[in-house]
């Protein structure tokens, strides 16, 4: 995400009112359900395993690499055995390239060496890329030349180099504010068009997929307009961005918010209705996302308490039909506090909170009821790892008391456990994430042993400021043994 948005955000707050800031992102400071003290009862959860809301893939998770922000630094480490282990234990998944690797006149791969090492780590490691041509890729009157892209594309395809998918522009909706370009929707339309024809001179890529627009906003000026004005035809998924909120402002409650966490459903039923009135069947991709903008929240991004909002967008998009959830960014440096693992190459609590969400959860997602004060979600149990037929939910108590849950449906059925809180006595800023009460960290440059605990039938309780998995081996939900 460029530097555009820090500046963006505070004219956007400043020159809107609190119901247009809420059509974009929540504030910060309203915290109406946040920890509201209730009564003792148990929190009653009932799953309605007769519809699947979505299908959770495993390419459901990806991350993005920014050239040459972060991408330079860590292209040191690539042939790093610790950060093989990492990379590979959340593969396989999409990995989005941003940053343009061609540069300057007449055209040249200044930059092909670490293309090469690039390229070389991901077939290593089990990524598969989705490769964004942007910054200087539209003139003045809006039309995009291919010449630099296909010097990308032809360098590539000598080499053999996969590239699943491909970008045209990032957040153009607002680009145009920032540099004086004028590119309209329809523009942009043209524009990934003419990448489809140039994708088709090589066969390396003819089946490569594009996406688009990767809006910072969903409004049908621009998210509507650029699919209504052709792209739709050519791209595999609508794609825009999201953040709850700029790390400028961000708090450390702002990460346990039940209203902050609300937000997000709010602007996916946008996107989902803007894009199915021009293409029902067109699958959306959150292609961009994390929990605050501008470099993220120092202090607070990286550590266990940024787990809450991580988990819930992934429970929420699952809900609500996204296919494709990318965050930003994989790794970060010195300028950043958002990435999964940090300049040291070591994880963050996110990392393990990822591998584990991945290791647990796959297949149709079931609609799951519980309290307003805490996030249920449910889904079929990971049959790589689990017999198939399995469920599992996965609870978030972003409160400071324990919650009782009642599982009426699963009562008496065996259950596996996976309670997720902080690592040490920094509560929910520490570094560190505590599985079952072990603190995760890396063993000889190996991940540990990621197993749960069995539970006891009947009620579970769920500690204060933690998450936990929770699955049901032998639920035999019929949806998910098939």
């Amino acid at each position: 995400m460029s530097q555009t948005f820090i500046t963006l955000w505070l004219l956007f707050v400043v020159n809107t009112t609190p119901g247009e800031q809420h059509d974009r992102a929540i504030r910060v400071d309203s915290h109406p359900l946040h920890n509201t003290p209730l009564k003792d009862a148990p929190v009653v959860v009932t799953v309605n395993l007769q519809q699947s809301l979505n299908t959770i893939t495993d390419h459901f998770i990806g991350h993005s690499l920014g050239f040459p922000n972060y991408g330079v630094h860590l292209a040191a480490y690539l042939e790093s055995r610790k950060l093989i282990t990492i990379a590979r234990a959340l593969s396989p998944m999409w990995v989005r390239m941003a940053g343009n690797f061609v540069s300057g006149p007449p055209y040249k791969m200044s930059r092909g060496p670490l293309w090469d090492k690039m390229n070389h780590f991901f077939k290593t490691v089990g990524w598969d890329q989705i490769h964004v041509l942007d910054d200087d890729v539209h003139g003045n009157n809006g039309s995009w030349s291919p010449d630099k892209a296909r010097v990308l594309v032809q360098y590539s395809a000598a080499r053999n180099y996969s590239i699943a998918g491909f970008e045209l522009g990032n957040e153009y909706d607002v680009q145009s504010q920032h540099d004086n370009t004028t590119l309209t929707p329809a523009e942009l339309a043209t524009g990934v068009q003419t990448l489809q024809t140039l994708l088709g001179e090589f066969p390396k890529y003819y089946s490569s997929f594009i996406t688009g627009p990767d809006t910072l906003f969903v409004l049908p000026t621009f998210f509507q307009g650029f699919l209504s004005a052709g792209g739709q035809k050519v791209v595999r998924a609508a794609t825009f961005h999201h953040y709850y909120f700029s790390g400028l402002k961000a708090t450390l409650s702002s990460f346990t918010n039940i209203t902050i966490m609300q937000s997000l459903a709010h602007k996916i039923d946008k996107a989902m209705a803007e894009s199915r009135s021009v293409n029902p069947l067109l699958p959306v991709w959150l292609s961009e996302t994390g929990s605050a903008s501008a470099q993220g929240a120092p202090g607070l991004s990286d550590r266990f308490v940024a787990g809450f909002l991580w988990l819930d967008k992934l429970g929420v998009c699952a809900k609500k039909g996204i296919q494709s959830v990318i965050r930003f960014v994989f790794y970060a440096n010195d300028q950043a506090s958002f990435g999964l693992i940090d300049k040291n190459l070591n994880p963050n609590p996110d990392f393990w909170l990822t591998v584990l969400y991945r290791r647990i959860v796959r297949g149709a997602v079931f609609l799951a009821t519980g309290r307003h004060d805490v996030r249920v979600y449910a889904a079929c149990a990971n049959t790589d790892n689990f017999k198939a037929g399995g469920l599992a939910l996965y609870i978030l108590n972003p409160n400071n008391y324990p919650v009782t849950f009642d599982l009426p449906q699963f009562t008496h059925q065996p259950r596996f456990r996976y309670s997720l809180t902080a690592g040490d006595k920094d509560g929910l800023t520490s570094k560190y994430i505590a599985l079952n009460g072990e603190k995760l960290q890396l063993v000889n440059d190996e991940l540990p042993p990621l197993e749960p605990e069995s539970a006891p039938p009947g009620v579970v309780t769920v500690p204060a400021y933690s998450y936990t998995f929770l699955v049901f081996p032998e639920a035999e939900v019929s949806i998910c043994l098939h």
